[in-house]
């Protein structure tokens, strides 16, 4: 793994799941890192726990990534008590509230999903992206997910969220790249966090037929995920920007209309 050593990352929605997975790499990498979440006792207890594994120096604040006050003040909290931030890694995000058709989908979901997923990640990067200029030196990295890349039914509000988190990420990149910074997005696939592990348990997923659908016949793990964050977040990735990249386990590469052609007939 690259070393973070003197950078600071702030991760939103960093309290659990896939964003303390992401904080945790960060700092086993040697960053200082902080913590942005709307549960704050939960960031908090993250942050203690991560940094007395790794004896590195985080911070936790509280806020909604969608509220223009919220994100410059968590940005100015977490700059306060670590430094300027070198990483941003923009995690934050809900899962759809219904699974509906589009025409049945309540503008409240539309607007909820698209403020968390898009005003969040254009509100913390744009309250980086003055400071990461002046030092010439940045890493914003999106979370996207494949159904940003793919067509997916009844999720029409968080597929656009993501899809937009693509465009979010090209535009940045092409603006920031003379400065230093790189900007890039990574799209998960199904990957077992605690929620989706929740969901599986109870039936409202299917863990058997998203795995078999995956070229390596299984989901993915937060860890997982966040090696590549880590990587990104890295001085070495400097020459990799604008890009969207799957951690899926080979999902979105499958093109067939759902029969098992990794084995030859008859096998």
């Amino acid at each position: 793994m690259a070393s973070l050593a003197g950078k600071v990352a702030l991760v939103t929605g960093g309290a659990e799941g896939i964003g303390r997975a992401i904080a945790e790499a960060f700092a086993a990498a040697g960053a200082a890192v902080g913590i942005t979440d709307l549960k704050q006792d939960a960031a908090a207890e993250t942050a203690r726990a991560i940094g007395g594994r790794h004896n590195v120096a985080l911070a936790a604040t509280a806020g909604d990534v969608a509220s223009e006050a919220d994100a410059a003040r968590n940005v100015a909290e977490i700059a306060a008590a670590l430094g300027s931030i070198d990483i941003l890694y923009n995690n934050a995000g809900i899962m759809p509230p219904r699974v509906v058709p589009t025409h049945e989908l309540p503008l409240e979901d539309w607007d909820r999903m698209l403020a968390i997923h898009l005003r969040g990640a254009f509100l913390f990067s744009r309250a980086v992206i003055p400071a990461m200029r002046e030092r010439r030196f940045g890493r914003i990295i999106n979370q996207c997910s494949i159904t940003g890349l793919v067509g997916v039914p009844y999720r029409t509000a968080y597929s656009v969220s993501k899809t937009g988190i693509t465009a979010l990420t090209r535009a940045m990149a092409l603006e920031n790249g003379r400065f230093g910074i790189t900007v890039n997005a990574i799209a998960p696939g199904y990957i077992l966090t605690e929620t989706l592990r929740q969901r599986t348990e109870t039936g409202k997923l299917d863990y058997r037929a998203y795995a078999e659908y995956a070229a390596v016949g299984r989901w993915g793990r937060p860890e997982e995920v966040a090696r590549l964050a880590a990587f990104l977040a890295a001085p070495e990735s400097e020459f990799i920007t604008g890009a969207v990249i799957p951690v899926d386990g080979g999902w979105t590469a499958r093109g067939d209309p759902g029969e098992d052609l990794t084995r030859p007939p008859g096998r």
